[in-house]
């Protein structure tokens, strides 16, 4: 018993404590810095009294009356062990549950950061703490725009789509530059309409970064927007429980297929290889950040000059990373998911490091550079997911491309929302690219801004066997007009994927808007809008249609 007891309680007194990052000093805490255990032995007191004179019988006799008393004292202590293993067993309460409750919080027995973290492995990443069985962090769903109208239907269309799949927490769009008017057209907007989706669904507004480092880069609102949120919206150095919720950046011009949640353990997630292995717990956890793959490899440390970007960091964990890490744990993007501590530590190091990455690499992916070398510098190497995403209908792998290709003719227009065919499905469309077969096509900067206004059509919706129509496509805007390009049969398949999903989860968004804001009469529900004059791919007369849906 003394050795039990000794023993918890050198498991129960951790003390943790805090340091300042030297290298971030400029910024908040991070971590947990350090942690040490306080051992305080048990002690046993025991009285000696003087002898008294006595016979040998008498020494007996007091002898077993002791013997006699502990086993008195044993059997009643017993009694009431035997008693208290019964109440629990009529109650319903597992005896392991103490147990059960331990292996859910995988890891938590060490929390040792420092300031020049060693290498972490898979074993050590750990549960939230405010996870057991029984509950569920509490999700927030982020994603960074300016205030511009083609973002604006973006963002509309990224919060419908939440509230369709039921996303789990909360989801704020952070924007980022807007003016008095705009941010009042903005409210306004989110008390009439979105507010009608979820009480949970939110606008935080920031400065406008773009000029933050003396040059002119409107993509650094993304990084000190989310880092804006955290520390003025979410407030996250108030409450210490921001240290243990699932926090996510995904883009504008994303639609949510499934929820997105922090636990992937009987998901059809496809994780990318590594040397690092798939995560022995599928889970976003404490030191197990997961990312989308992209497809820019070890760019961020091989086309951007690290000794300029480090050079006041010349310790950095960034400038030891190897070369599998830097392949395959490192080139990810939105969606962005990490435990609030996490998130936290990379976005500060995030803002730290975009100015410098994008002074020596101005080109369009220095923000993700950025993020990259700053997860990078603070040792929080990324499980990246191939199927968090689908977007570029070209690509041999890195997204979730195999899921579609194994969908049966007859389910790849299928627009449906029941759980059994979303689980076939990747976790998000990334609409960032264009989309067409023969004359039918989706491209999101063809969308006027106005597409959701009463009066406007809505797009005509393909027919069920796209992909078996057409073997090549003509573009909107092809020069020479009418050109007809070839595709292969399994791009036909994925591009009628994304021709028939994007367009009929438009109609649908844009209907309930109309429903919304349309008075009886005025709103125009006829599916009739072509990005062609015509249909008919050996007639091309008239040329580029210009006008915008």
């Amino acid at each position: 018993l003394i050795q039990i007891i000794e023993r918890d309680q050198h498991c129960e007194s951790g003390v943790e404590q805090r340091q300042d990052s030297k290298e971030l000093i400029h910024f908040r805490k991070l971590h947990q810095q350090q942690s040490h255990h306080l051992r305080q032995p048990l002690q046993q007191n025991i009285m000696v009294r003087p002898a008294r004179p006595s016979s040998g019988n008498r020494t007996k006799i007091k002898l077993r009356l002791d013997c006699l008393l502990i086993a008195m004292v044993t059997l009643i202590v017993l009694a009431q062990f035997s008693l208290h293993s019964s109440v629990d067993k009529t109650s319903g309460v597992s005896p392991s549950a103490s147990e059960k409750l331990s292996v859910s919080r995988i890891g938590q027995g060490s929390k040792t950061k420092s300031d020049n973290p060693k290498k972490i492995s898979s074993s050590q990443a750990h549960a939230p703490a405010n996870e057991d069985a029984t509950t569920f962090p509490t999700h927030y769903t982020t994603f960074s725009t300016a205030c511009s109208a083609s973002q604006n239907w973006q963002s509309f269309i990224f919060f419908f789509f939440a509230a369709k799949v039921q996303q789990p927490g909360y989801v704020i769009r952070i924007a980022s530059g807007c003016s008095e008017e705009q941010q009042a057209e903005l409210m306004e907007f989110q008390r009439t309409h979105i507010s009608k989706l979820s009480d949970k669904f939110s606008v935080h507004f920031t400065p406008n970064f773009s000029k933050v480092s003396g040059d002119d880069y409107k993509y650094y609102n993304k990084p000190f927007g989310i880092q804006h949120w955290l520390e003025h919206g979410l407030k996250y150095n108030d409450k210490k429980e921001n240290e243990d919720a699932i926090i996510m950046i995904l883009d504008p011009d994303m639609i949510l297929l499934r929820p997105l949640t922090y636990d992937f353990t009987d998901s059809n997630v496809m994780i990318h290889k590594s040397q690092r292995g798939e995560p022995k717990v599928k889970k976003v956890m404490h030191g197990q950040p997961w990312a989308s793959l992209y497809a820019f490899g070890d760019g961020p440390f091989r086309s951007v000059d690290a000794n300029y970007v480090f050079s006041n960091l010349t310790d950095s964990h960034a400038l030891k990373v190897s070369q599998d890490e830097k392949n395959h744990n490192y080139p990810g993007g939105p969606p962005y998911m990490a435990t609030g501590r996490d998130m936290y530590a990379i976005v500060n190091a995030w803002c730290m490091l975009v100015p410098r990455v994008h002074h020596v690499y101005p080109g369009l992916l220095g923000e993700m550079y950025g993020w990259s070398l700053g997860a990078a510098h603070v040792n929080l190497p990324h499980t990246l997911a191939e199927s968090f995403m689908v977007s570029n209908t070209e690509i041999s792998d890195g997204e979730g491309w195999q899921l579609i290709d194994q969908l049966k003719d007859d389910e790849v227009c299928n627009y449906s929302t029941m759980k059994e065919l979303e689980d076939k499905l990747p976790y998000t469309i990334h609409f960032c690219q264009n989309y067409w077969l023969g004359k039918w096509f989706i491209g999101k900067y063809r969308l006027g801004s106005d597409f959701l206004s009463c009066g406007t059509s809505l797009l005509m919706e393909p027919p069920s066997d796209l992909a078996s129509l057409y073997n090549f496509y003509i573009k909107p805007g092809g020069k020479p007009y009418g050109e007809k390009v070839k595709v292969r049969p399994h791009v036909a398949k994925r591009e009628s994927f994304m021709i028939c999903q994007l367009i009929k989860r438009f109609n649908d968004a844009a209907t309930w808007y109309k429903q919304q804001a349309c008075k009886d009469g005025e709103g125009n529900y006829d599916k009739s809008w072509i990005f062609h004059h015509t249909l008919d791919v050996d007639n091309n007369e008239g040329g580029e249609k210009t006008a915008k849906w």
